[in-house]
């Protein structure tokens, strides 16, 4: 009989543990998932026992994390046994998780480092477009192969691409979340600081004019934008017209003041999912090098497990109507879209064609993957285009508010006469590369993607495979670089595979086993592009351009002198490098000014600008 009693309160006892839900408090001061001291027992402010909570052992509880400011981290594997952990509004950052249920709500975030995140058949619910599971360490494959089976989303089977999205991070993870088309990630507000009267934006299509709720078109002043998302904002409903692009890759971004030159002035938005990649990158469809992006010079391509697809307008008839910009729209994954191929050569690639070899038509064509609301990439011209035709369709785009996001090269060191030097020095090349860099990034001032480069086909192995083993670390320290893809050479000196293609060269193991980093390292991007650069409110950019609170833009010059002041510009004076004066042009009361020095010989000048109170600003600009 004693036997009896006893065992029944050891039942019951049990019963009551397995029934206990706690209740994250962070009462210790630290944010250690383990240290009982963090927690309450629902309904009562009591403290769990100690020892209660343990990594690898079995804890059979209810836990709750719910509107936790801070990340809570599980040094170990949270091991639920038959338990379960809703989030909510929370981030938890652990090992591995074990056994049990996990649930996510809106805003929660499980980070998990090991390479067998998922133990025992823990069960994931997915129950918000706004939460995810981010495995560091585990491939997209490997989830979809191993895993999927242990994930539902809103209660249903999880179906990949259907209502589940298993996106990149970076080279080794995987981003786990519901494709929730109705997920809202982005807020706007009619007032700065994230003040006055909002409304919510949800995801992939394009919300424009009356069609942006609340009766909010030309009224946004400020926004917060859910991490794991990018956005797109234009003055104009199709997405042309002043614009510009945000990311929230790692962590909420808050734009507490827009810029002025969007203030009140928003009529297309767009906000799609960001995806995380590296700078290593492939031009090819097939080959796969440890790289997470390709492309294909088309936009025909789709993006695999592994690899995010970059679509391509090669020439004009990607962008030269609707039917364009919706396929762009569709790409899964894609969060930019480049610009034509080499338009700046009238007699070869895309420039040959539909006359784009004219920046003004190429500036045309151009400016309608506005509409996509993706991230842009200038057209990738030959390697002289970006102090020629590049430059000069970079003004003409700026003078439209076309936006540029990132510039796009190629370079084979064609101007060092490579066919004369077969063998040439593979450090020589490479300090000619990086001077190269060096000056195209501090003309333009905007992120760069390589998309083709090598030491020239006409060089040897030696000199091709010499110059990669030099260039390849330096790409990847450069903040400034964001993607890059080898070409390789069609003489076949620097291919990746043998003749068979079935074995890795030098050239192509190298570049295989080239550890690759972030593509765009930063947790939120609110960086330039040319019409920042242009329209900038605030301060400069360049010390290049900034002499006396001043700035002139571009600079070389060719056709349109801008110029921004801080404060209002009565007349602007031209001298020559002799100091002679060559012409004086009057504003009309503006700190904004535009001087048309097309029909001026090329050389240095100085400009003089004076205001009510006399010269205020003394700079020095280059016309070509």
């Amino acid at each position: 009989m004693r036997d009896n009693i006893l065992l029944v309160i050891f039942v019951l006892s049990t019963s009551f543990v397995f029934s206990q839900r706690l209740i994250w408090t962070g009462n210790s001061g630290n944010s250690d998932f383990f240290d009982e001291r963090n927690w309450k027992v629902e309904n009562t402010s009591n403290e769990p026992a100690s020892g209660i909570l343990n990594s690898n052992q079995a804890i059979n509880l209810d836990l709750i994390i719910n509107n936790v400011p801070k990340e809570v981290v599980a040094e170990g594997i949270i091991s639920l046994g038959i338990g379960s952990l809703t989030l909510t509004t929370a981030e938890v950052l652990t090992e591995a998780v074990s056994g049990g249920n996990i649930e996510l709500n809106e805003n929660a975030y499980l980070n998990i480092t090991s390479n067998t995140p998922f133990i025992n058949n823990v069960a994931i619910k997915l129950n918000s477009g706004l939460s995810w599971i981010r495995t560091l360490n585990l491939k997209v494959a490997d989830i979809l192969n191993n895993h999927i089976g242990q994930i539902k989303v809103n209660n249903e089977t999880a179906i990949y691409t259907y209502n589940l999205r298993l996106d990149n991070y970076y080279h080794d993870g995987t981003v786990i979340r519901s494709n929730d088309v109705t997920a809202e990630p982005l807020t706007i507000y009619d007032n700065k600081n994230l003040q006055g009267s909002s409304t919510k934006i949800s995801t992939n299509v394009v919300h424009s004019g009356l069609g942006i709720r609340d009766n909010m078109d030309d009224k946004t002043e400020s926004f917060i934008l859910k991490k794991g998302f990018m956005v797109s904002f234009a003055d104009n409903g199709d997405g042309t017209g002043k614009s510009k692009n945000y990311i929230a890759s790692q962590e909420d971004l808050v734009v507490n003041k827009l810029p002025s030159f969007l203030q009140n002035n928003i009529s297309f938005i767009r906000v799609i999912p960001w995806n995380w990649v590296t700078k290593k990158g492939v031009s090819s469809a097939t080959i796969e090098l440890n790289n997470s992006w390709n492309y294909q010079w088309n936009n025909t391509g789709t993006s695999s497990l592994s690899r995010e697809y970059v679509p391509m307008s090669w020439g004009a008839g990607g962008a030269n109507d609707d039917t364009d910009i919706e396929l762009y729209k569709t790409k899964y994954k894609a969060t930019h879209v480049m610009g034509f191929n080499e338009s700046d050569n009238c007699n070869d690639q895309s420039g040959q064609f539909n006359n784009l070899c004219q920046t003004d038509v190429a500036v045309g064509y151009y400016k309608n993957l506005m509409k996509t609301g993706l991230r842009l990439v200038s057209p990738s011209c030959r390697e002289n285009a970006p102090f020629g035709w590049l430059k000069d369709f970079y003004d003409k785009a700026t003078a439209q508010d076309v936006r540029i996001d990132v510039i796009g090269v190629h370079w084979y060191d064609w101007g060092s006469n490579p066919i004369n030097s077969p063998n040439a020095d593979p450090e020589v090349v490479f300090n000619r590369f990086k001077k190269y860099l060096e000056d195209v990034h501090d003309l333009y001032k905007l992120p760069i993607w390589i998309t083709e480069f090598n030491a020239n086909p006409n060089r040897s192995a030696f000199s091709n495979y010499g110059f990669m083993q030099l260039v390849l670390p330096y790409l990847e320290s450069l903040d400034y670089v964001e993607r890059y893809c080898w070409f390789q050479p069609s003489s076949g000196v620097a291919n990746y595979y043998n003749a068979s293609g079935n074995t890795l060269t030098s050239v192509g193991n190298f570049y295989n086993v080239q550890v690759s980093t972030p593509s765009i390292p930063k947790p939120t991007v609110s960086e330039d592009s040319n019409l920042d650069i242009y329209y900038d409110d605030s301060s400069p950019t360049s010390d290049e351009y900034k002499l006396f609170n001043v700035i002139t833009f571009p600079n070389p010059v060719h056709n349109i002198l801008r110029i921004k002041a801080y404060e209002t510009i009565e007349s602007c004076e031209l001298y020559d490098i002799l100091g002679k004066l060559i012409r004086i042009e009057k504003s009309i009361n503006s700190p904004l000014m535009e001087v048309n020095v097309q029909n001026q010989k090329p050389g240095t000048y100085f400009l003089i600008l004076k205001g009510k109170n006399g010269m205020f600003s003394k700079s020095k600009i280059v016309i070509n």
